[in-house]
Formats: C-alpha cells, sequence, structure tokens
C-alpha cells in the first residue's frame, strides 16, 4: 500500500478512538474533497463489486476499503457483524434497507459527499447497488482486522 492520505489518516485516527461522531464528520469531509482517491481504486472488476484496501490499523480493530462498483453491480442483502460506515466519493449509489422480514422498508440514494446511515450496532440488512450508467466508489470503514474483510464482515440473507 502507499503512503496513507492524510485525509485518511484522520479517519484512521477518529476510528482507532472510536469517536463515531468525530468519524463521521471526518468521513463526511473525506468524501467532499476525495483527493485521497486515486486511479487504482477506481478499477472495477466486471464481475462483481471490487474492494481495494486503503489502510490496515495496525492493531487490528478496523480497516479503511474503497469499494468500486461498475453499473449493475448489486450486493448480496446482508446485515453486518461488526460495525460499518460509509458513504459515496464518485457517482450516484442506491441502497435499500430491508425490515426483519426482509420487506424492503425504504430505499435511500447517495450521492458524493452523502453518508449512508450509519450501522453502529449491527441491526441493519440492506442491499447495495449501482443503478446508474457511471462507475461509484464509495469509502467504507470496518470495525474488523483484514484477515477477516471477506469472510468476516456480512450476513447475508435469502431475499
Amino acid at each position: 500500500m502507499n503512503p496513507i492520505h492524510p485525509a485518511l489518516a484522520r479517519l484512521a485516527r477518529a476510528a482507532e478512538h472510536q469517536d463515531f461522531a468525530e468519524l463521521e464528520e471526518t468521513l463526511h469531509v473525506a468524501l467532499r474533497k476525495p483527493t485521497w482517491l486515486r486511479p487504482e481504486h477506481r478499477v472495477g472488476d466486471p464481475k462483481a463489486y471490487m474492494r481495494h484496501l486503503l489502510y490496515i490499523d495496525p492493531k487490528d480493530a478496523f480497516v479503511i476499503t474503497a469499494i468500486t462498483w461498475l453499473p449493475g453491480q448489486v450486493s448480496a442483502v446482508h446485515g453486518h457483524h461488526v460495525w460499518c460506515l460509509y458513504g459515496v466519493a464518485e457517482g450516484e449509489l442506491t441502497e435499500d434497507q430491508f425490515d426483519p422480514d426482509l420487506a424492503v422498508k425504504h430505499t435511500l440514494v447517495y450521492r458524493p459527499g452523502d453518508l449512508a446511515e450509519r450501522d453502529l450496532e449491527q441491526k441493519m440488512i440492506h442491499r447495495v447497488a449501482n443503478r446508474g450508467r457511471t462507475r461509484v466508489v464509495s469509502l467504507h470503514l470496518y470495525g474488523i482486522a483484514a484477515d477477516h474483510l471477506t469472510t468476516g464482515i456480512n450476513r447475508v440473507y435469502r431475499a
């Protein structure tokens, strides 16, 4: 990984202290001015959305990732085993939120600079999608060690 960008370093400091109010504010600033977003973070995979690991906490308490969504890419309906904060740096991302019976409660659309509803208590069930015609890049923070990034975050549901 390249040296950490100052905006991501500020995010890392807030995440390290689990100061979620500060973390949300810092994330919001990073999304409004995504100078941290490098060309390689915009690379997508036609088969599935693509995670780019931006920062690994040395104590394995959290990771910061950029996710690139090409047009038409959709996550599974899922919840999280860990705390999660995210927002949109580029493009337009749609989130369907579900009730416990897996009926859609509401649909939200996030644009550059927008923060998604936070999920600190791991109760949210949602599906995230790029329903537009252009690439989307979102910035995510997960309270998990990097070794468990692909297998330890999501609780998948059949909707």
